[in-house]
């Protein structure tokens, strides 16, 4: 089988079978009908979601159905997908398809083409469109992904995004074990250190409301959220930080030792300033220490803190390095032992 369509939900009774429709038109357009498949993962729904995917499925010998019993989070569903697919290519979408189904021909292109492991959709890529985002998602969303670009090393624009594609064999050697959409993150640091190419395709994202809410207003309808947007964010910067831990220390060793120098020069202009009007140097010295005493002992401490933070930043990044080597030796002592077995 060629490409494998992953899809997690979560009460969506009311719009699932128009998305799956929509998708099966689009991918018998593209492939025969032998050559792909739908696996649609309801992580725990409490509506009629799952009723609809099993009646639905009695009808499409091209949709398969993977019931997690009980809510477990995105990143549970996605891994649960992956086990499952059988296709060469692994592509991943959301089930509101706010990415249109055409950005499977793009990325599955862009991967032979790059001959990339995975390839990531991107709206903020040069290319790629947004469209009825509201602007304060809109605005939280970029710059999340732009402080987390940074922690990746600028690789990409977008890490937080479900729509991908991914190399079927590939996917499945990373051990993944978050189960909630920390796992974006946890997918693209572990491949990246096992060596995996990744690459991006310029997206358009449209969020579309008014096809599933008739006679409203955009404004006047929030987007269902899966998570709250404080346990996101705090896991998002947990994964971010594993990229570059030594921030943590860096930042206030340097806020440190810039207070330090601060203190320095002005201490010593003015210990010039009365060397200059015939004060000797000892005097001078003297004097600067007897009528600023804190300023001192804060040059000093701020100083010795600085460098102290400095030595931890560089024991954090080489933690860091170590646990990449040995990442990476169990990873292929595993592959060899499955390989093998």
């Amino acid at each position: 089988m060629e490409i494998s369509v992953v899809i997690p939900v979560f009460n969506e009774a009311k719009q699932i079978e128009v998305t799956l429709l929509e998708l099966e038109a689009y991918m018998k357009g593209l492939l025969a009908s032998n050559d792909w498949e739908i696996i649609v993962v309801n992580d725990g729904s409490s509506d009629e979601t799952l009723e609809v995917l099993n009646r639905l499925s009695q009808k499409k010998n091209w949709l398969r159905v993977v019931d997690l019993k009980a809510r477990f989070g995105r990143g549970r569903a996605l891994r649960a997908g992956f086990e499952e697919s059988r296709g060469r290519l692994i592509v991943s979408l959301d089930a509101d398809l706010s990415y249109a189904p055409n950005h499977i021909e793009r990325m599955v292109d862009k991967m032979e083409k790059e001959n990339a492991d995975i390839v990531l959709a991107s709206a903020y890529r040069k290319g790629g469109r947004v469209k009825n985002v509201p602007w304060p998602r809109l605005w939280v969303s970029r710059l999340g992904n732009k402080i987390l670009a940074y922690m990746f090393s600028g690789q990409v624009t977008v890490l937080t995004c479900m729509v991908r594609a991914y190399r079927s064999e590939f996917i499945k050697r990373l051990d993944l074990n978050c189960n909630d959409k920390d796992i974006h993150l946890e997918i693209l640091y572990k491949a990246r250190l096992l060596g995996g190419k990744i690459v991006e395709v310029p997206a358009d994202l449209c969020w579309r409301k008014e096809r599933f809410f008739k006679g409203r207003s955009l404004n006047n309808i929030k987007r269902r959220s899966t998570a709250s947007f404080k346990k996101t964010s705090s896991s998002h910067l947990f994964f971010a930080l594993l990229n570059k831990p030594g921030l943590i220390f860096w930042v206030p060793g340097y806020f440190l030792l810039l207070v330090s120098i601060s203190i320095f020069i002005v201490t010593a202009k003015i210990i010039f300033s009365d060397m200059a009007g015939g004060t000797s140097l000892y005097f001078a010295l003297r004097n600067s220490m007897i009528q600023a005493t804190p300023s001192w002992i804060t040059m000093v401490i701020s100083f010795i803190l600085g460098i102290q933070f400095f030595t931890l930043g560089f024991l954090t990044n080489q933690n860091k390095s170590n646990y990449e080597e040995i990442y990476k030796t169990l990873h292929s002592i595993f592959a060899e032992v499955k390989k093998q077995g």
